[in-house]
């Protein structure tokens, strides 16, 4: 065509926005904390030792199930981090012959982590 002098300007290219990376959460240590509540519902442990790992009125509620039994985890337990102060977890044990699912959501407060929920789904 022939020589208008019409340039088209390219289009810049956009700043691709990164977030800023998250700190990882804080060291979670979910075979220790399951292995203390498990020992301690099957009357291995002293039943005091919920209150150093569960919240108040989950270590009351969970003090009131302890039983003689034996109770061992099968696996290594799977934690998840929804967020970085809350961990999921979730580990399948043997209790008496029977393969059990253990379900529980730790928070981390006050600089330690602390079970807010965990059922054995019998």
């Amino acid at each position: 065509m022939g020589g208008s002098g019409l340039v088209i300007p390219r289009p810049r290219s956009r700043p691709v926005w990164v977030p800023v990376p998250e700190p990882p959460s804080p060291a979670f240590d979910a075979s220790r904390l399951v292995g203390v509540v498990l020992e301690v519902l099957d009357g291995r442990r002293a039943s005091r030792l919920l209150r150093e790992v569960a919240v108040p009125a989950l270590a009351a509620r969970l003090g009131r199930l302890v039983c003689s039994r034996s109770t061992r985890m099968v696996r290594v337990p799977r934690v998840c981090h929804p967020s970085r102060f809350v961990a999921e977890v979730s580990v399948t044990v043997r209790r008496e012959g029977r393969v059990l699912a253990v379900a529980g959501r730790a928070e981390h407060r006050g600089g330690r982590w602390w079970f807010t929920s965990f059922t054995v789904l019998d």
